[in-house]
């Protein structure tokens, strides 16, 4: 008959007329075989069937309650599969339902549509390496915790030395030197092993009347003074000094990179990989903190193991002038700009004998005094013997011994003087002592609480990308999510149903490849 021109089936399958999710299908022979596994109900000799109408089924309403889509082809005009919703059923006698439809406007032009490229906003991305994406996400990261520890660049009793900054060297003390020039801050630096070469290096300086040469006594790094400059000191042969310091010298060390969250969450998306989820912070302990994101290095691989390298600069100053900075990164070789200064070490205090060294340096003065005032004596009383001049020899010794008294004084006040306190101490004595003069690098994370929660929601809906592109699509295990911000498709499709298709991209939706795994989001999702 003329008008039994239209196949209609009546299906039961797993997705719904608000298009967050649909089926993808490789071709139109793949998706009609699919579909029409899932008929309840078929019918080939109905009328033609408008678009979006109503289907009078001739069946009783209960019989199709587990009806929720339906697909049908006009078959006297064309072999195209329309794909449609039900969205209600309207009982009308026992023999009649009028089945009320929707297009699937996703299924039904599958096959017809490109979709160009567009400004593609989220997505389910086709290369996961870890910092390969890296724009912002909206999520809430919680605290941060401490994953791993690694410390280096510590310098404590173990690893320093003593240096003693003068403004001369005594001529006692420059055998063992081939260092001979006085550095820029205009003082020489005499090196020791330990506090009782220090009192002996202090003890050569008050005897020979130069204490108030001594400007500083601080710690440094063992590498200022090379092994090869060191001899003994004048009168201690068992205590050795070095006045061949290196004004600066450099190192560096290898800080080791962690793949995982907390203390032991591995996400499936790699992007949780990168910084805010997790990064890399320099502590020196001191109150000086930097933040280093790890997608940002040239990671360097060693045994399987992945490193990133710092380097360390020390210039010879009180306390130590000290920088670490990141190798490799941002772009940058040495990226001085991004690094971190080390907490001071200790500056010492010593002690100068006063009294020695004011004797040392006014010995002859006094001598010359006493001298003077002992002939003024003599000649005083050769005075009075001869009896010329009685009341002036009287006053000559007089004289005489007063200034001895003088002399006599001054040596005694400056002899009960107690030895002198020089210098300052800092509080990088505190770190130092506990060994945390150094720089700590702390694998920094947010709580494995936080990590599986935002881990759930890329799984939902991937990366945000910000990106004009064409969508990925056909490029993931099992399902692919895609948002978009006004798309751009091309096709021969009605324009109200175009505009259906838009607005379920820009409003977000995802592409299965099998019916029974949708909204399944614990199964894998590889990247193929």
């Amino acid at each position: 008959m003329a008008n039994q021109i239209t196949k209609v089936y009546l299906l039961n399958v797993p997705l719904e007329s608000d298009l967050k999710n649909t089926l993808y299908f490789a071709n139109a022979s793949s998706q009609q075989t699919y579909f029409q596994s899932r008929i309840q109900k078929s019918y080939t000799d109905f009328s033609y069937q408008r678009k979006d109408q109503f289907i009078r089924v001739p069946a009783q309403f209960d019989t199709l309650a587990n009806c929720n889509y339906v697909m049908y082809q006009n078959s006297a005009y064309s072999n195209k599969w329309f794909y449609a919703f039900i969205t209600k059923m309207e009982y009308v006698d026992d023999g009649r339902t009028d089945v009320y439809i929707e297009t699937d406007v996703m299924q039904t032009y599958m096959f017809d549509i490109t979709v160009k490229a567009s400004f593609v906003e989220r997505e389910h991305v086709d290369n996961d390496t870890v910092g390969r994406h890296t724009v912002p996400e909206n999520v809430e990261l919680g605290e941060y915790i401490i994953s791993a520890t690694t410390q280096a660049f510590v310098y404590n009793s173990v690893y320093t030395y003593i240096a003693i900054g003068v403004t001369e060297v005594l001529d006692s003390l420059n055998e063992p030197s081939a260092y001979n020039e006085v550095l820029p801050n205009g003082l020489y630096y005499i090196g020791v092993r330990n506090n009782k070469a220090l009192k002996t290096i202090i003890k050569l300086y008050d005897q020979a009347g130069k204490g108030d040469a001594i400007t500083a006594v601080f710690v440094v790094p063992q590498e200022c003074f090379p092994p090869n400059g060191w001899g003994p000191i004048p009168q201690a042969p068992d205590q050795q000094y070095s006045v061949t310091p290196s004004y600066f010298f450099s190192t560096s060390e290898n800080i080791p990179m962690i793949d995982y969250l907390g203390t032991n969450y591995e996400p499936r998306n790699k992007k949780l990989l990168t910084f805010p989820y997790r990064f890399l912070q320099a502590s020196n302990n001191a109150g000086g903190i930097a933040t280093y994101k790890y997608e940002d290095f040239a990671i360097r691989t060693e045994n399987d193991q992945q490193y990133m390298e710092f380097d360390f600069r020390f210039c010879l100053t009180p306390g130590g002038n000290c920088r670490i900075f990141p190798i490799a990164y941002k772009g940058k070789n040495q990226n001085y700009d991004e690094g971190i200064t080390l907490g001071k070490l200790p500056i010492g205090s010593w002690t100068t004998d006063v009294y020695t060294n004011w004797l040392t340096q006014n010995g002859v003065n006094i001598a010359v005094g006493f001298g003077a005032n002992i002939a003024q004596i003599i000649g005083g009383v050769a005075g009075v013997a001869s009896g010329g001049g009685a009341g002036l020899g009287v006053a000559s010794i007089a004289s005489g011994i007063s200034g001895i008294a003088s002399s006599v004084g001054q040596v005694y006040e400056h002899s009960m003087q107690p030895p002198q306190a020089e210098g300052n101490i800092n509080n990088g004595d505190v770190n130092f002592i506990y060994s945390l003069t150094g720089i700590v690098f702390n694998a920094m994370s947010i709580k494995p609480e936080y990590a599986y929660i935002i881990d759930g929601y890329f799984d939902m809906f991937g990366y945000k990308v910000n990106s004009v592109k064409v969508p990925n699509k056909a490029h993931r295990q099992r399902w692919w999510y895609t948002k978009t911000i006004d798309v751009n498709i091309d096709g021969a499709v009605p324009n109200e149903d175009m505009q259906k298709i838009k607005n379920a991209y820009n409003t977000g939706i995802t592409f299965w490849r099998n019916a029974s795994e949708i909204q399944n989001y614990s199964l894998s999702n590889d990247i193929v």
